[in-house]
């Protein structure tokens, strides 16, 4: 069956070219039974349920599922404030030492080369070639010692640490007194007297 149809001549005066744009969602799901929220970017979803947190678009932030707390872990191991070198010279205890070829040697405020070369204290004597455990922080104790409380401990001559600073070659603050019997280490800048 045929219909007739007035066709008219339509006159295109202007052409307007329609551009659609594409997003991508990336959403993000830690746990595969979580819920996936369709929004609209750059709106952000913050729903009450433990399953729905943040959802990204790119890298906006915008979907994911709420982290939970795992098991506790085994005890980690105390920190580490010193560290071991062969002595290149038997060391007595609780001196500054410095290192020399990978060796740990006295150190001394007399030779200006020490001056930023001071490792820490050493925690024990050791005899030659045996392994110095050098202290560089913390605190330490040694029954012997009559420091003034909080005042600074120096390098002194072949390591010995001294209250009273030097006055020649140069000055290392290695510790700060807090007992008559113990420093808190932690060396600061030197400052050089004489060269």
């Amino acid at each position: 069956m045929a219909r007739d149809c007035n066709t008219e001549l339509l006159e295109i005066v202007e052409q307007e070219t329609l551009v659609e744009t594409q997003r991508e969602l990336l959403v993000e799901v830690a746990d595969p039974g979580a819920e996936v929220a369709d929004i609209e970017p750059p709106q952000m979803l913050v729903d009450t349920e433990p399953d729905l947190l943040v959802v990204t678009e790119g890298a906006q932030i915008v979907l994911v599922d709420e982290g939970r707390q795992g098991p506790p872990g085994p005890p980690g191991g105390l920190g580490q404030a010193y560290v071991e070198f062969p002595a290149a010279v038997p060391l007595g205890g609780h001196r500054a030492v410095r290192l020399l070829a990978g060796q740990a040697i006295y150190a001394d405020h007399t030779v200006v080369a020490d001056a930023n070369a001071v490792l820490g204290i050493t925690r024990g004597a050791v005899e030659e070639g045996a392994l110095a455990q050098i202290q560089f922080g913390g605190l330490m104790t040694e029954p012997s010692w009559a420091w003034t409380p909080d005042q600074p401990v120096f390098v002194g001559l072949e390591g010995v640490l001294t209250q009273p600073s030097p006055t020649t070659g140069f000055s290392l603050i290695v510790g700060i007194a807090t007992l008559p019997t113990q420093i808190l280490i932690g060396a600061k800048a030197p400052i050089v007297l004489q060269e």
